[in-house]
């Protein structure tokens, strides 16, 4: 249920009337008394806006305290930290702590954020972007150009033409493109302003982080393939019919990319109804592929059989996240 804030009008003098503002609304623009509201007039309608356009946001900063903390628990906190916007954040250790490099690590792939001052026992790192003037489309078609050469690299690796650590190294870029990507699309979803001079309204911000996860999401999926097809040794025939699953998966995400940037909900609807096929077509080679090696009981062949399921699993997962682009272009109006 949609619940609507009415306020009583006012009479103030003679030739003027007032009407008190939110102060919810006040606060996430950063406004205080003083501060001028510009004001349009759309007839039946009057909109409102923050007056002055420059950054008012006060810069953030946080201290995580890393003694007697696990390094993923810390990495969380990193992350979180970086996609709350804040632009100071000090990491607290104990003098003796071989977590440094692992921590200077985490930093390294959060876009913007730099190590400013390290001590024995902290670290700074200080936000050096100003995600107000970072274009969100941008980000989406650097992360897409990146895991589109993955889809064309990963299959590679099972004869060799590829190496599995430039797919990894890939996938790190696309992490901290999606990071990034996400600070912006919560800093504009927080600041109404910022996604007026963006020129994004709340359902795109919404549709943006919907399909920078999905990307994201892909290229994790390219870089698993990667590394489990370059573990195996199996017969060229199933490589070929691999390689051809993976073909019809990236052509999919090909056009499910380009629906996306033409907003072609004909091309969006055609990739959600294929869906069902691509998942089949998974599905009937690994059951064939499991039935010709059933009958052997060697270590090799029952570690062929584990990675190859891996694979499909991974495929299985780029054509769902492919499809939910698909969808989330569907839903976009």
């Amino acid at each position: 249920m949609i619940t609507i804030d009415v306020r009583k009008l006012i009479s103030f003098g003679k030739g003027s009337f007032i009407v008190s503002m939110p102060k919810s609304w006040i606060e996430k623009n950063n406004l205080k008394k003083g501060d001028l509201i510009s004001v349009d007039d759309e007839g039946f309608e009057l909109i409102l806006k923050a007056g002055n356009e420059e950054n008012k946001v006060d810069s953030k900063e946080t201290t995580i305290d890393a003694k007697n903390n696990n390094l993923e628990a810390l990495k969380t906190q990193i992350v979180s930290s970086y996609l709350n916007g804040y632009d100071t954040i000090n990491i607290l250790f104990d003098s003796n702590s071989k977590d440094v490099p692992k921590i200077k690590d985490i930093i390294r792939n959060l876009s913007g954020l730099e190590i400013m001052e390290q001590t024995s026992t902290r670290i700074t790192a200080k936000n050096l972007i100003n995600v107000n003037e970072i274009s969100i489309s941008t980000i989406i078609r650097r992360m897409d150009i990146i895991t589109r050469a993955m889809m064309e690299d990963s299959i590679l690796c099972s004869t060799g033409q590829c190496n599995c650590e430039s797919i990894m190294n890939r996938d790190i870029d696309v992490n901290r493109l999606y990071f990034l990507g996400s600070r912006v699309i919560k800093n504009a979803m927080n600041i109404p302003r910022v996604a007026r001079s963006l020129g994004i309204n709340t359902w795109k911000l919404h549709s943006d982080a919907f399909t920078i996860l999905r990307i994201e999401r892909i290229a994790d999926s390219q870089k698993k393939i990667a590394r489990y097809i370059s573990s195996i040794t199996i017969d060229r025939a199933s490589i070929n019919e691999l390689s051809r699953i993976h073909t019809d998966m990236s052509e999919a995400y090909n056009n499910v990319m380009k629906a996306y940037y033409n907003n072609d909900k004909v091309i969006a609807l055609k990739i959600e109804v294929a869906y069902r096929d691509r998942k089949a077509a998974c599905d009937r080679f690994l059951e064939k592929f499991t039935q010709s090696h059933s009958n052997t009981k060697s270590k090799t062949t029952y570690s062929s059989l584990v990675m190859v399921a891996k694979i499909i699993e991974n495929l299985k997962a780029t054509s769902r996240e492919t499809r939910n682009i698909a969808r989330a272009i569907l839903c976009y109006e």
